[in-house]
């Protein structure tokens, strides 16, 4: 009987021990958990070589340190820094992309308004308007060369009534007074004195 009672202690005592023993087992895991697949132990320094760059992209060297310093604090071998760079990279794409096509938007967007409110305008659109765009149209090739012309339309500004009314008055005054034209003889300037004193 007392033998049975020392063996049923004995054995209480080895399911402590052997718990405990488990515990400290665990808790060595989570501190330096297994790396079967090698994504941790940081290396010495972090080299993004083997990670692909779109053209003419790089590395922020101060966003580059943040990242380094994260990746060291958790322990993160150099697969898994590459990943996650990898990652990083496909967002930032895809957050250009979208922000490219965003931009797009807002800029036909305007370029529409600038229609409608030239259309809408009470002296160049309407009945008016192929008319404005037809004396409009002889200043703006006369006085944009390509590179105003592209300017200006890549903007949208060649559809901006307030542009679009500056050609139109000027082509007015070309049609009418003819002073513009290529071919017309240069008005020869009046001295300061002809100005200033006309009947001398």
């Amino acid at each position: 009987m007392l033998n049975e009672e020392l063996q049923e202690k004995q054995n209480v005592g080895l399911g402590v021990n052997a718990y405990e023993n488990q515990q400290k087992e665990n808790n060595n895991i989570e501190s330096n958990p297994q790396d079967e697949n090698g994504y941790f132990g940081k290396p010495e320094k972090y080299d993004y070589s083997d990670v692909k760059l779109p053209e003419n992209c790089y590395y922020d060297e101060e966003l580059l340190n943040e990242f380094n310093e994260l990746a060291g604090k958790y322990n993160l071998s150099q697969k898994s820094a590459n990943e996650l760079m990898s990652m990083a990279v496909k967002l930032t794409q895809l957050t250009g992309s979208n922000f490219s096509k965003t931009m797009a938007e807002q800029q036909r967007q305007k370029i529409n308004n600038f229609k409608r409110a030239l259309s809408m305008d009470m002296e160049l659109g309407g009945a008016n308007y192929a008319k404005t765009m037809r004396t409009a149209n002889i200043a703006y090739t006369q006085f944009a060369d390509d590179e105003v012309q592209s300017l200006l339309e890549e903007t949208g500004l060649n559809c901006h009534p307030k542009v679009v009314k500056m050609f139109y008055n000027i082509g007015k005054k070309m049609q009418n007074d003819k002073i513009y034209e290529a071919n017309s003889p240069a008005v020869q300037k009046e001295s300061r004195e002809d100005i200033l004193f006309p009947t001398m």
